[in-house]
């Protein structure tokens, strides 16, 4: 509960670059975890294999700057949202954004069977070889399916 009383002051004490960020990453964790309640995951297919909205020529500096942008505002926000934010909102969630900033991320699928878990799923995004959200533990699985193909 304590994170909560400081939650407001925090946020407006950061530069409104950040605080714009930070409410659409809170944002499209809501509508990506709506969206898994409701929809088959065939229904989400659909979501994810769209093209971008719009696609930019960026700079690899500009590019990079916009994943680690991305990849802070989601985890920040999750850690904030009621429940629990686990690997699939959060890569539809920053497989959205970066979309809206020019960046086609390639959001990955995998599963694998872990001697703590066993059989276990995971979904991680990559720009390229760098990784978004997910991609620390994403080398013990294998990919199933990628968005966009």
């Amino acid at each position: 509960m304590r994170r909560w009383a400081s939650l407001p002051g925090k946020f407006l004490r950061l530069p409104t670059e950040r605080q714009g960020l930070l409410a659409d990453a809170w944002w499209q964790l809501f509508v990506a975890r709506l969206l898994l309640r409701l929809l088959p995951f065939r229904g989400l297919t659909k979501f994810l294999i769209k093209a971008p909205s719009r696609q930019f020529l960026r700079t690899d500096f500009e590019r990079q700057q916009v994943r680690r942008k991305v990849s802070w505002a989601i985890n920040l926000a999750a850690k904030y949202l009621p429940g629990e934010t686990v690997c699939f909102p959060r890569g539809l969630a920053a497989q959205t954004m970066c979309r809206k900033r020019g960046i086609n991320a390639i959001l990955y699928y995998g599963a694998a069977v872990l001697p703590s878990e066993g059989l276990a799923a995971h979904v991680w995004v990559l720009d390229g070889d760098d990784g978004i959200v997910g991609h620390q533990t994403a080398d013990k699985y294998r990919v199933l399916a990628c968005f966009p193909l």
